[in-house]
């Protein structure tokens, strides 16, 4: 994902020819292939605020928030789901759907993803296939489970909040790591509800 990242922010920073551009897509390219190569598959999913690398989730949190934030959203406005990606992806390959995926449209979701497909085909690239959101089984679990965690979150900040409250009217410490946990978990439910693209309600 850093080395996806890399390359995406290269594209739009310099041009195709320049050093940085074909370094970073080397290295996402040999990247993908040692994976793909290691695992016999590559898939690369979105759904929801998670990223799964073939059955491995990865989840948005403080410490990648540019980096997942930006391919999550990139995904979204091209209506992609997943890209499957085969054998022996070449640095220009890489560059021609990154291109398309960092490109600006005024197309909604839909159009969009259609428009990538038939620019893939027509460019005759047949190392990535790309599919557009579907929600499983699984998919509604998560979305279940942050659910479940935001309402966890609620409750927690409004206990934390009166201890807090009632500590300062007796005169002593607030427990400040409390605090510190509830605050991160009130970050977390903000990335992963901007990430759906809508506001957790309680």
């Amino acid at each position: 994902m850093v080395a996806f990242y890399a390359a995406l922010r290269a594209i739009k920073l310099y041009p195709l020819e320049h050093t940085a551009v074909q370094k970073t897509l080397a290295e996402l390219s040999q990247v993908a292939e040692e994976l793909r190569a290691e695992e016999n598959e590559l898939e690369f999913r979105v759904s929801g605020e998670f990223i799964f690398l073939n059955s491995t989730r990865l989840r948005l949190d403080l410490s990648n928030y540019a980096t997942f934030g930006h391919i999550l959203t990139l995904c979204k406005l091209a209506g992609i789901g997943a890209i499957h990606v085969g054998t022996h992806g070449t640095a220009r390959d890489w560059t021609f759907l990154l291109s398309l995926l960092g490109g600006e449209t005024k197309v909604g979701p839909a159009d969009r993803f259609k428009e990538i497909q038939a620019r893939l085909k027509d460019a005759k690239i047949e190392t990535f296939q790309i599919d557009a959101p579907t929600e499983t089984a699984t998919d509604r679990e998560f979305n279940e489970e942050s659910k479940a965690a935001a309402n966890r979150t609620y409750s927690q900040s409004v206990a934390v909040t009166k201890d807090v409250i009632n500590s300062v009217r007796i005169g002593k410490t607030p427990n400040i790591r409390k605090i510190k946990r509830v605050v991160q978990g009130i970050v977390d439910q903000v990335l992963n509800a901007w990430c759906r693209g809508s506001s957790i309600r309680f």
